[in-house]
């Protein structure tokens, strides 16, 4: 870890350098950014995880239940078998700190057959290049799919994955989203409207810009974790 990241508080905001490791999940690296997990993405303990998702307002049925599932050890699927729950494990075998604790490394949320898949609003597929960063084209398609330009709904998100599909089908001959990685998707934008919706089924753009674009908790644009945690029953109704 950087001698600068040692001088931050927790909260406060710093973009990891070249030396931290940042996953596909641009929320997950705003908690690194902030702090609120390691700055600079290594051995990461599962109650430091799930401290951090509740932070942002998940409950602790959801924060615990992302976690329990990332903290399994990776086991590849069989060729030509479709993935399970039991592929969803992203640590290695044996794979701890100093004391003893299981720990993960926020790169290997990225790692082949498990939670990562293809058709992201924002990072290419992983046949296409790099999977792991924001791709500028197609974050600027993202702010661009707004209906009212100033916010985003779900319809607008679900619009939006259908575009990004016809363009993985006909760009990536590799593509790899089966139905369970396709339902993984469709709760990420639940995650994402649960945590950050403002009102009724929106987001504001500000808000999306500052989550994806700089990969910022939006606190300067006035988001402030929810009062009521976000259940699992409000992910799955």
């Amino acid at each position: 870890m950087s001698s600068e990241n040692h001088t931050l508080s927790e909260g406060q905001y710093h973009r990891g350098g070249a030396d931290d490791l940042r996953s596909p999940c641009p929320i997950l690296n705003s908690l690194a950014n902030h702090g609120y997990i390691a700055r600079d993405g290594r051995n990461i303990t599962g109650s430091q995880l799930k401290a951090g998702l509740e932070h942002i307002g998940l409950g602790f049925d959801t924060a615990g239940g992302l976690v329990k599932i990332a903290f399994q050890d990776h086991v590849d699927p069989p060729a030509g078998s479709p993935r399970t729950t039991a592929n969803f494990g992203l640590r290695d075998a044996g794979q701890v700190n100093e004391d003893g604790d299981p720990v993960l490394n926020l790169d290997q949320l990225g790692r082949p057959h498990a939670i990562e898949h293809d058709v992201s609003v924002t990072r290419q597929d992983r046949a296409l290049g790099d999977y792991v960063h924001l791709k500028p084209d197609l974050y600027q398609q993202l702010l661009a799919s707004s209906g009212n330009g100033t916010s985003f709904s779900i319809s607008d998100i679900g619009k939006l994955r259908k575009k990004r599909f016809e363009q993985s089908k006909t760009d990536n001959p590799e593509l790899d989203l089966d139905k369970r990685m396709h339902y993984i998707a469709c709760a990420e934008v639940g995650g994402i409207m649960g945590v950050f919706g403002k009102g009724l089924y929106h987001v504001p753009k500000e808000y999306i810009q500052a989550i994806f674009g700089e990969e910022r908790l939006p606190f300067d644009e006035g988001w402030r974790p929810r009062w009521t945690k976000l259940y699992l029953p409000e992910l799955a109704p």
